[in-house]
């Protein structure tokens, strides 16, 4: 567990550490930008409770931890988009928000990230390092376009790798409730099928089919239309047929 920092120190100092799991802990770099919320559920067929949750933004970033549903809330200054990362013991999860909103943090939207990051001409890692700083990779995380079609991607390589149809493709985006029908049901159909490990981490093999289907659809400088590959080519997310 990472020690607590001189900001996280400062929160706690004026409320306790239960109101601290469910408040914002904002530090540094948000300077003029307006004030808005990032919210979502961070899970893997079961909620993540009591996990940690950094947000790291292209301007701005803040801690907070989940609830016993995994849901995470924090109101902070900040430019999108920004890095989201679920801590949760020895598992890290990775996920990423473009504004305000609800963005989700779960095994998918690590493979999302990993398709993502074949369409920019880099790795994983280099992405989730890059979040902050590359222009290319913020024009890409910031546009609905690009987002959809990849969430799209991903739905359609779920399904023809394992069998499972998503019952959303929306699930970066998606409100849901663990141990309900829908989002959270997939995640454990994904477990079932062996897209997701027992211990909560996407497949390597799914992730490595993610990379190599992003890199044979290309994006072009955070843009809309792939150079090339079979990537989606439309902004709906209509689950696949």
């Amino acid at each position: 567990m990472k020690l607590f920092d001189a900001c996280t120190r400062r929160t706690l100092r004026y409320g306790s550490i239960a109101l601290a799991s469910s408040a914002l802990i904002a530090c540094g770099g948000g300077g003029g930008n307006p004030t808005a919320t990032i919210q979502g559920t961070a899970a893997v067929g079961v909620a993540l409770a009591n996990a940690s949750i950094q947000m790291s933004c292209k301007s701005g970033s803040a801690t907070t931890t989940t609830n016993s549903n995994g849901a995470f809330s924090a109101t902070f200054k900040f430019s999108g988009p920004c890095l989201l990362t679920a801590t949760f013991g020895s598992l890290s999860l990775s996920s990423f928000a473009s504004g305000s909103g609800t963005y989700n943090i779960t095994p998918l939207t690590q493979v999302l990230l990993s398709y993502l990051a074949g369409q920019l001409g880099t790795t994983l890692n280099g992405l989730l390092a890059g979040i902050t700083t590359n222009t290319t990779y913020q024009n890409a995380l910031t546009n609905s376009t690009v987002i959809a079609n990849a969430e799209n991607a991903v739905a359609q390589l779920i399904k023809s790798e394992y069998g499972v149809t998503l019952s959303t493709n929306s699930f970066l985006t998606v409100s849901f409730t663990p141990g309900q029908p829908g989002a959270d049901a997939d995640l454990d159909s994904l477990l079932t099928a062996g897209a997701i490990t027992s211990a909560g981490q996407p497949a390597a093999a799914l992730l490595a089919a993610a990379l190599a289907a992003g890199t044979a659809a290309p994006i072009s400088g955070g843009g809309v239309t792939p150079t090339g590959g079979t990537g989606g080519t439309g902004g709906t997310s209509t689950p696949p047929a």
